[in-house]
């Protein structure tokens, strides 16, 4: 292993002296000057000088000092911080390595899946049938009648709530998909006061209830673009002879009071804050302004092209068709059931399932 000695002479170390002492070195390691192989990092060398010492040149007694330093321990660094550095590529392939794992995990998106009903289920469904009132008991293949009408409320309905309830008209989807007694649903579809989000619920739920095998038969008197959305997806759409059919596209209206108010001598007072917030033009404006025109219209695209997929999907056109036809303005029954967009045209006690 090789040393290197860093040496300091004192000043009476005279030139002769450092020469000798230098081919000293440079020869065969003497036992008094090898440093073993841990050497420690700095270390103070004494050289005496007597007359029978070979440095003895006519100069005084110094002190050498020498400074010596262990190739192995920068060898032994070198590698340490190798290994460190391996160390830290292992931890980050071993992160990417997990990361992957986790996004490739199917976490729960809540989609309904149809599970068999088992021969246990449906003796305990003959088992209550048996207890039960007369006037308590399904027949096995009855088919449930549930309407869609008017306004639906997001709570569950009481005594004192009028309308629909969302919640039960979704857990009245699933009971019935389990049933073993309920053979299918037919959809009675009126003019609906909701959401578009409600709509879409109730869409996915019904859906979810043909994937049980069973019949889902829809029948629109008054049909628009929400109650068209709903009836597509059942599997048949039947409609009277008399029925009313507006698909012209969706429209958005709003009403302004500031002409109003500027005639009775009323004057709001609205603090505004950026373009795009538009919860006071009611009050102080007499048209709509064109950042609120702009955020509208990209809603109602929006919300537009989505209806158009879905339909055309579930009907099997092509959407440039589909939107062609809606453009003419359609709204007689027959032209419907000519472009199959309707399965047919019957009456209400005339639907057989």
């Amino acid at each position: 292993m090789a040393k290197l000695l860093l040496l300091y002479s004192s000043p009476h170390f005279t030139l002769a002296g450092r020469r000798t002492f230098t081919s000293l070195l440079l020869s065969k390691p003497h036992d008094s000057l090898s440093l073993p192989q841990s050497a420690i990092r700095r270390r103070r060398l004494t050289v005496p000088s007597s007359p029978h010492s070979p440095l003895d040149y006519g100069f005084r007694r110094g002190n050498l000092s020498v400074n010596a330093f262990d190739s192995s321990d920068e060898t032994k660094t070198g590698e340490k911080g190798k290994d460190d550095d391996k160390e830290k590529t292992e931890e980050a392939e071993e992160s990417k390595t997990a990361t992957a794992k986790k996004t490739n995990v199917d976490y729960p998106r809540g989609d309904f899946e149809f599970r068999e009903i088992g021969a246990w289920t449906r003796f305990l469904v003959k088992l209550r049938m048996l207890i039960a009132y007369p006037w308590e008991r399904v027949r096995k293949g009855s088919v449930l009648t549930m309407k869609l009408r008017g306004q639906v409320s997001d709570q569950l309905k009481s005594r004192f709530s009028s309308g629909l309830s969302l919640p039960q008209i979704c857990e009245n989807f699933v009971k019935a998909s389990y049933d073993p007694r309920i053979s299918g649903i037919y959809l009675h579809i009126d003019s609906l006061a909701c959401g578009w989000g409600k709509v879409e619920e109730i869409r996915r739920h019904i859906l979810d209830f043909k994937k049980s095998g069973k019949v889902i038969v829809a029948y629109t008197p008054t049909c628009r673009e929400k109650e068209y959305y709903l009836a597509c997806a059942c599997s048949e759409i039947y409609a009277p002879p008399s029925a009313y059919f507006s698909l012209y596209g969706l429209t958005i209206q709003a009403s302004f009071l500031g002409g109003l108010f500027e005639k009775v001598g009323i004057q709001p007072e609205v603090q505004r804050i950026g373009k795009y917030k538009s919860a006071g033009d009611q009050l102080t404006r007499k048209t709509m302004s064109e950042e609120n025109c702009e955020m509208l219209t990209a809603l109602l695209d929006d919300i537009y092209g989505n209806w158009l997929e879905k339909v055309s999907s579930e009907t099997g056109k092509k959407r440039e068709d589909l939107e062609n036809f809606i453009n003419e303005g359609v709204y007689k029954v027959e032209r419907l059931k000519d472009e199959g967009l309707i399965t047919g045209i019957l009456y209400d006690d005339e639907v057989d399932l």
